[in-house]
C-alpha cells in the first residue's frame, strides 16, 4: 500500500502564501468519467476516511427517460462564498489565500453547524475524533507541487487540478473550449469546482457527497453480507 503523506503542520497550511493570487480548483469532465471509483478509493486511502463517509464520492445516476447511466464525482466545491464558513462559530473552517477551505481540527467543536450549512453534503463528522472533515484538495500534496490524490489516479484524465487565475494553465485552456457548469448555481456559492457535461437532471439526483438514508449503493456497503 502506498504510504500516506504526513500532514503539513496547521500553521503552515493556514499561512500558505501565494504571490500570484492563486485560485485553486478542479475541472471535472463528465464525458471522460467511466465510474471506476479510482478517485473515491484514492481519497479514502489517502485520508483513511471512516466507513460510509466520504471526502469524495462518484455518484451513479440513471436518467429516467433515456435509461442511461452517468457518473458524477462529487466533493467539497471550495465555494468562494462558502456557507460553512459563516456557520462555524468556532472558526475552525478557514479559507486559504488560494481559496481552498481547510478544517482546523484543533478548533472544531463538533457541533455540526457546518454540515447543516453545506448545500453539497460535503462535510461529515468523524465518529472517532468528533471533528469535521471534508475535501481540502489535498493541500498536503499540492503545497509540495504534487496533484491531489484523485487527480493523480484518474485513468481517463477526467479530473484536472489547476489555478483558475492562470490563463496559461492546462485546466484553464481546457475550460475555454467548453461550456462549464457548477453544482447548484442557484445557491450562489460560486464553486471553484466546475464541470463539463453537467446536466440539470444530474443535479436533481445528486444531492449529497455523503450517503443518504435509504440510498442503495451496494458498492459502498463494505463488510455487509
Amino acid at each position: 500500500m502506498k504510504a500516506k503523506l504526513p500532514p503539513i503542520p496547521w500553521e503552515q497550511v493556514q499561512n500558505k502564501r501565494s504571490t500570484t493570487k492563486k485560485k485553486a480548483g478542479l475541472l471535472i469532465d463528465l464525458r471522460r468519467c467511466v465510474g471506476c471509483h479510482a478517485c473515491s478509493v484514492a481519497c479514502k486511502t489517502e485520508y483513511q476516511a471512516p466507513l460510509g463517509q466520504f471526502r469524495m464520492r462518484t455518484r451513479y445516476l440513471q436518467h429516467q427517460e433515456k435509461k442511461t447511466l452517468n457518473f458524477l464525482p462529487m466533493l467539497c466545491m471550495q465555494c468562494t462564498d462558502a456557507p460553512c464558513l459563516k456557520a462555524c462559530d468556532s472558526k475552525a473552517l478557514v479559507k486559504r489565500e488560494d481559496g481552498v477551505i481547510v478544517v482546523n481540527e484543533q478548533k472544531c467543536s463538533g457541533d455540526k453547524a457546518c454540515i447543516s450549512a453545506c448545500p453539497y453534503g460535503a462535510i461529515y463528522l468523524n465518529p472517532d475524533t468528533q471533528k469535521a472533515e471534508k475535501c481540502d484538495l489535498c493541500t498536503h500534496r499540492t503545497d509540495l507541487g504534487m496533484e491531489p490524490a484523485c487527480v493523480n489516479v484518474c485513468p481517463t484524465q477526467a479530473i484536472q487540478y489547476g489555478d483558475w487565475a492562470d490563463d496559461k494553465s492546462t485546466m484553464v485552456q481546457t475550460a475555454k473550449k467548453h461550456e462549464l457548469k457548477v453544482m447548484q448555481k442557484s445557491k450562489g456559492t460560486k464553486p471553484q469546482v466546475s464541470y463539463i457535461g453537467l446536466e440539470g437532471w444530474m443535479e436533481q439526483q445528486a444531492k449529497s457527497v455523503q450517503l443518504q438514508p435509504g440510498e442503495n449503493e451496494m458498492i459502498y456497503e463494505q463488510g455487509k453480507k
